[in-house]
């Protein structure tokens, strides 16, 4: 049992290293995407990426002093995040990040009426031009019958060829097509991940919990 025990103390101990990168990765994804996501979804994923962080150094801190207490307050964490994760998965809104770049784009365009240069980094960012095509910025009186800089490639409309004749809309839209199936591939395997730590953990508590009161006796 000693070198069983052995081999899933540092599979945790590993497990849980990399459970800390994750929940950095998602503060820095929370971090980065603010923004460009509902505020209140931000907020969530930074609350998220905090809380694996803060669970993953205390489980590296039960599995290395084999403490069955620290352990089992562990287990906890992790099967509230377990419940959490579900919860989310059932819940979470579909295509979230797809109808706030949407509705971005309709608000810039907006802006755009008069405030030129509120499309530009959407249209620098999708290769798209005008809220649904080109044409758009025809029927603005003060662009002249003109489309800006930010509507061609390099910059430069000198060469027609370089127009991007594509609506900033139907870009955006198929940019974000596979927004589903990206995010439950994460949800799943975030779930997956979490449960396979929860069992590992499971069985090391109940070791140390065990041999603890033999050592009583």
């Amino acid at each position: 049992m000693g070198c069983a025990t052995g081999t899933i103390k540092y599979s945790l101990f590993l497990f849980n290293a990399l459970w800390a990168i994750l929940g950095i990765l998602v503060l820095i994804f929370g971090g980065l995407g603010w923004g460009a996501m509902p505020d209140a979804y931000a907020i969530g994923i930074l609350v998220l990426g905090g809380i694996i962080l803060v669970i993953s150094l205390f489980g590296c801190c039960g599995a290395v002093r084999e403490s069955p207490r620290m352990l089992w307050t562990y287990v906890s964490l992790l099967l509230v995040l377990l419940l959490l994760i579900v919860a989310f998965i059932i819940l979470n809104p579909k295509d979230v990040f797809k109808k706030y770049a949407l509705q971005t784009v309709e608000i810039q365009w907006e802006l755009e009426q008069t405030k030129p240069g509120s499309m530009d980094i959407i249209q620098k960012t999708y290769y798209c031009c005008g809220r649904d095509s080109a044409q758009d910025y025809l029927d603005i009186k003060f662009w002249n019958n003109t489309v800006p800089n930010s509507c061609c490639k390099d910059e430069s409309c000198v060469n027609p060829l370089n127009l991007y004749l594509r609506g900033c809309l139907s870009t955006v839209e198929e940019a974000f097509a596979d927004e589903a199936s990206t995010l439950g591939y994460l949800e799943w395997g975030l779930l997956g991940f979490n449960a396979a730590i929860l069992l590992l953990a499971i069985i090391l508590a109940i070791h140390y919990t065990n041999r603890r009161r033999r050592y009583n006796y």
